[in-house]
């Protein structure tokens, strides 16, 4: 009884004095910082340290986190001044109490200026908090930190890496009553001391954002979740079985469900017959109940048009799946462009992506990709791991799955474009028949139909411009048309035709002496160029390997003879594996009174390392290059 009793106040102290540690938290009189290495004593400011602690206590009289921020920032150049001179205290967007606010000015000699607490203001609203440094000059260090109390969050991501250098960084975890797990960018270092869970970084560069890069999965982050014992309820072994094990409708009933299958005559289908059949009627009738708008109880599930929550939507398809007596998986994945799917646990921070895998078929259902149909997994996670679940399996195994990668030949923008001017050469008259299939293909069919029926007609023409010219030409549309409109046409990946013809006014022609310049190249649509971007930090990831194919057929005008079209003519390369490079190659030559011009652009990958990147680099060049190529036309003789 003794040994018990001993315990729990060892317990109860332990407590006591990490929450009273947090609240009683103190600056240093003298701070002493890290040296600044050389390499950064250029920037226009660096943050010294950045020091987070989050304690949290979760019992029957105790329910709280007390949040302690605490930043150093010297400024190098005074007009950054404005951007690092305003603070407020708050954690998370959540604020029930400011414990304490401190704030001062540390001069390049040494003396500290401490801010009086009546330049703290508090906002009538939300009662944030905040304090602006005053009379701050370049070489100034600006000191602050708080402490708040809120109400406990089950998750959060503490991003440090910022537009600065950040030459400490260090998140530090105490609790009581909760589970804590961490999940920090390898540059943290992870250790314990007496109770504590301390991560620290050194020297963290300035963040660099890039096209085409997985920039927020490669942010320095560290990511928390707090769960209360015994049940660690995120665990992928206790999450999947418990909410995916059998299907559950909050907005209709089985006996529906069972109608609703009985109605799409499926029967006597073969199981791919069965799977488009699904869902092509349920991708057709069925939408989302969007925010701001009231679910609605369901009587009859073939009734037209309906909205359903997206859990039961979800739920609808694995009823069905379940009914209908085809093999199923539940599998989780998530956009490679943020992050990856930890094995153990759903961490709730990060959003991941739930749909179906058909094993018999090796397609998948994605419900919750409206534009998507089933088929390929959506873009963002091709080439990354996830995890699976078989509901029909004994056991609560969770197996690895890796997602497939569609090729170059599923998504392919192709166009034919035929040019011809006016007498007075002012005006070029284009026809132009663009199609998309594959990811492309699918997503600007939805889109298009969005626009169609909810925006007027200047956004559906803007879009159909930018679409099939980019947004860098000055023309204008006068007719339009659409083929293969219907969701079905996805299933057989057959490209979505738009045909359009425009006008356009000497944004295409120029004179040059008795030499009229024709920029053909512009026909294909704006391209990006990588001209100023020499250096690369991160690999390039593209959405999807995709192909474009562009034909144009120039009419010679009467009078006229081609003096050159070399600059159409470009063929760039990247070496190594050609399943897996990239390419841009243009061929041009005359037939007739026509100058017929053929593009080939393609990238075979979703992913080129940046120890390639100027190889990748020379053949977006050239595509933008070609955009800017013209035929040079002459007088004849």
């Amino acid at each position: 009884m003794i040994k018990k009793i001993t315990l729990i106040l060892v317990l109860f102290f332990s407590v006591h004095s990490y929450s009273q540690e947090i609240k009683n938290y103190a600056w240093d009189e003298k701070p002493i910082f890290n040296e600044i290495p050389e390499e950064y004593k250029n920037q226009p400011a660096i943050v010294l340290f950045d020091k987070r602690w989050i304690h949290t206590r979760v019992g029957y009289y105790a329910f709280a986190t007390f949040a302690m921020n605490h930043t150093a920032i010297k400024i190098n150049k005074a007009e950054e001044i404005n951007k690092y001179n305003k603070i407020k205290a708050q954690d998370n967007g959540y604020i029930r109490d400011v414990r304490d606010f401190h704030a001062r000015v540390i001069k390049p000699n040494g003396d500290i200026k401490i801010l009086p607490e009546d330049k703290i203001i508090e906002t009538e609203i939300d009662k944030v908090k905040s304090i602006v440094f005053e009379g701050v000059e370049a070489g100034d260090i600006l000191e602050y930190y708080f402490i708040v109390k809120e109400s406990p969050s089950s998750y959060g991501v503490e991003i440090f890496q910022k537009d600065i250098p950040v030459l400490l960084a260090e998140f530090t975890t105490t609790k009581d009553g909760v589970t804590f797990n961490t999940f920090a960018s390898s540059e943290f270092e992870m250790s314990n001391f007496n109770g504590k869970t301390i991560a620290k970084a050194s020297n963290i560069p300035p963040y660099k954002e890039e096209a085409n890069a997985r920039n927020v999965k490669n942010l320095i982050k560290l990511i928390y979740m707090v769960s209360t014992p015994p049940v660690d309820t995120y665990r992928w072994n206790y999450f999947l079985p418990t909410y995916y094990k059998k299907p559950f409708f909050q907005y209709f009933k089985k006996n529906q469900a069972r109608d609703f299958i009985e109605k799409l005559n499926i029967n006597s289908l073969s199981t791919e017959e069965k799977l488009i059949t699904i869902d092509n009627y349920i991708k057709e009738n069925f939408d989302f109940v969007w925010r701001g708008e009231t679910a609605k109880k369901i009587t009859n599930l073939n009734d037209g048009k309906q909205k359903l929550k997206s859990s039961d939507l979800f739920e609808l398809y694995g009823f069905v799946l379940k009914e209908s007596k085809i093999q199923y998986e539940v599998v989780v994945g998530m956009s490679r462009f943020l992050g990856e799917v930890e094995g153990e646990r759903f961490v709730l921070p990060l959003s991941h992506e739930f749909m179906y895998y058909i094993p018999e078929t090796r397609k998948f259902l994605s419900p919750y990709e409206k534009y998507l149909s089933y088929g390929y997994p959506m873009y963002e996670i091709q080439g990354s791991k996830g995890v699976s679940y078989n509901p029909a399996q004994k056991g609560n195994i969770i197996s690895r799955i890796t997602f497939p990668i569609a090729p170059a030949e599923y998504t392919v923008n192709e166009s034919q474009s035929t040019v011809s001017l006016s007498e007075d050469l002012t005006t070029a008259t284009i026809e132009k028949t663009y199609s998309s299939s594959g990811y492309d293909g699918q997503m600007y069919r939805n889109w298009i139909k969005y626009l169609k029926e909810n925006k007027d007609e200047k956004e559906l023409v803007e879009a159909i411009k930018t679409k099939t010219f980019g947004d860098k030409f000055n023309l204008k549309i006068t007719t339009y048309s659409f083929e293969n409109q219907e969701f079905k046409y996805n299933y057989i990946n057959t490209p979505y035709v738009i045909k359009v013809k425009a006008e356009a006014e000497e944004s295409l022609i120029e004179n040059a002496g008795n030499l009229v310049l024709v920029n053909l190249g512009k026909i294909i649509g704006s391209h990006i160029n990588l001209y100023q971007e020499t250096e690369r930090k991160w690999d390039v990831d593209l959405g999807c390997a995709k192909t474009f194919r562009h034909k144009i057929i120039f009419d010679i005008p009467n009078g006229y003879e081609v003096e050159s079209f070399k600059d159409l003519i470009i063929d760039k390369k990247m070496e190594g594996d050609a399943s897996k490079n990239c390419s841009f190659k243009s061929i041009a030559k005359i037939e007739g009174n026509q100058l017929i011009v053929e593009v080939f652009e393609i990238y075979n990958s979703i992913n080129y390392p940046k120890e390639l990147y100027q190889d990748y680099r020379m053949v977006v060049n050239a595509a933008s290059d070609f955009t800017k190529a013209s035929v040079v036309l002459r007088p004849k003789k």
